[in-house]
Formats: structure tokens, C-alpha cells, sequence
């Protein structure tokens, strides 16, 4: 079977590409993760304790005769959202 491309180069590879030392993080640029990690790890806990807030309201108020609809979509719509903030600076997004 004859290859499909007919080139008359020859490859390469260079010992050089693979002595080439990895770029490291500078000393401001792991600061500002370790800020984006801290701040996201904040942004979680109080969306974790929104939404565990939430299910206690909801569990402490369901057979009571109070609409709680409002609070219930309140919390746990601010609770994800800051659960998801806090997912994306700890990612780095």
C-alpha cells in the first residue's frame, strides 16, 4: 500500500526541544490563584450554607400553611449561582 502523501522531507526531531526547561508561574501571577482559589472556596461555602438553609426552611415549613415558594426559589437560585461563582474562580474561569 503506498502512503498517501509523497513528501521527500524526512523528519527531525531535535534533542534541543525536549532540554528546554518548563516556564514557571511567576510570583504575582500564583498570588492572584491562590486569591482566585481562596475567594472561590468563600463563594461556595456560603452558597453550600444557602442551599442547606433553604431545605431547612423548606423542610421546617412544608406542611404549615404559609406560602414559602418565594424564600424556597430565593435562596436556592442565590445559593447555586454563588456555588457556581465559586466553582469557576476555583477553576479559573
Amino acid at each position: 500500500m503506498d502512503p498517501m502523501h509523497h513528501s521527500n522531507q524526512e523528519f527531525n526531531h531535535s534533542e534541543s526541544a525536549y532540554d528546554q526547561p518548563v516556564t514557571t508561574l511567576d510570583a504575582a501571577t500564583k498570588e492572584k490563584y491562590a486569591r482566585l482559589f481562596r475567594r472561590g472556596l468563600l463563594f461556595l461555602g456560603i452558597g453550600v450554607s444557602m442551599l442547606g438553609m433553604s431545605f431547612c426552611v423548606n423542610y421546617c415549613l412544608f406542611h404549615s400553611e404559609q406560602s414559602f415558594t418565594v424564600i424556597m426559589y430565593t435562596m436556592t437560585t442565590i445559593g447555586s449561582g454563588l456555588v457556581l461563582k465559586g466553582m469557576g474562580d476555583i477553576l479559573g474561569f
